[in-house]
């Protein structure tokens, strides 16, 4: 399969694998990256006349695809990383830069820019993976904070081809979820980051940094946090208070130095991860009364 007029790379039967954290998951139909908005407009606009189901991938870290991959086009916005100082003003609390980035953008290199700008404000971004993309559809964030905190608004493309700007309020921010009416792609954000010294900030974000790699399977092929924090509680603890550190299901595994962890020892399937969710759901209920919810995405066909 291929799309005319297509200016992005477009790579057939492509295992999902090499595009995932966790080095998991079958072959893609097509998976293409765009160039630019009007590149992605043409896949669009080509998929849907072939009547083709569409996946966008972000940085395929909070993902597991299934074994058996994905029909239709598969679509990473990875060539679209611009990011832009738009405007600065001063507010209560001090002076406000206004950065624009666009989708595929990875998260940590918008960290790494807004450091070097001296802003302040999504430090707590520091070890989180995927793109900014996935980063609002998820509303990703730790402790220190959430990706909507630090949203000012953000550029959605229909399904018709027209762009909508969404304010914070409108975009609907909660626990790891976003509002994002069906068929609309996140094209671009804004962030509104408070100037600070940079010095601080760099030093802040090695300290988050440092601390994550000290508590999570760091280097081990992984999807971040598989379950949501229920209410007043941790994932985590749950899951280890349950005596599950260390369960194996082939070649998947519950992390032995993070609970709320899965991680690919090497020749793990999607089936095995699966089944290992379920040992884990199933356990903490039975010992806990707890219902835990995945946070991690599932796709594709078995």
């Amino acid at each position: 399969m291929q799309i005319d007029n297509f200016n992005g790379e477009q790579l057939a039967n492509e295992p999902m694998s090499k595009h995932t954290s966790y080095g998991i998951g079958g072959p893609a139909d097509l998976l293409a990256y765009p160039v630019d908005q009007q590149d992605l407009l043409v896949l669009l606009r080509a998929a849907k006349a072939k009547q083709l189901p569409v996946v966008v991938l972000g940085g395929g870290t909070n993902l597991l695809v299934r074994d058996g991959g994905l029909r239709g086009v598969v679509i990473s916005l990875k060539r679209m990383q611009k990011i832009a100082v738009e405007r600065e003003y001063r507010s209560i609390g001090g002076s406000f830069v206004v950065v624009s980035a666009e989708a595929g953008t990875l998260f940590s290199k918008l960290l790494s820019f807004t450091a070097e700008e001296g802003l302040t404000g999504l430090e707590f971004a520091a070890g989180i993976p995927g793109t900014v993309g996935g980063a609002i559809c998820m509303n990703a964030g730790t402790a220190g904070g959430e990706t909507g905190d630090v949203i000012e608004s953000v550029t959605l493309l229909s399904p018709d081809g027209t762009l909508v700007s969404r304010n914070r309020e409108e975009m609907g921010f909660g626990y790891r979820t976003a509002s994002i009416p069906e068929g609309h792609l996140v094209l671009e954000a804004r962030l509104a980051l408070r100037r600070d010294d940079k010095e601080k900030v760099k030093a802040h974000i090695k300290e988050l940094l440092d601390t994550r790699k000290q508590r999570q399977p760091w280097g081990s092929p992984n999807a971040g946090s598989v379950f949501k924090n229920p209410m007043e509680e941790s994932a985590g603890k749950l899951i280890e208070a349950a005596g599950l550190k260390g369960k194996k299901v082939g070649g998947a595994q519950v992390s032995d130095k993070h609970a709320n962890f899965i991680v690919n020892l090497g020749k793990a399937t999607a089936a095995d991860v699966i089944k290992l969710m379920e040992i884990v759901k199933q356990t903490v209920l039975d010992v806990h009364g707890v219902r835990l919810e995945p946070e991690i995405k599932i796709i594709g066909e078995d």
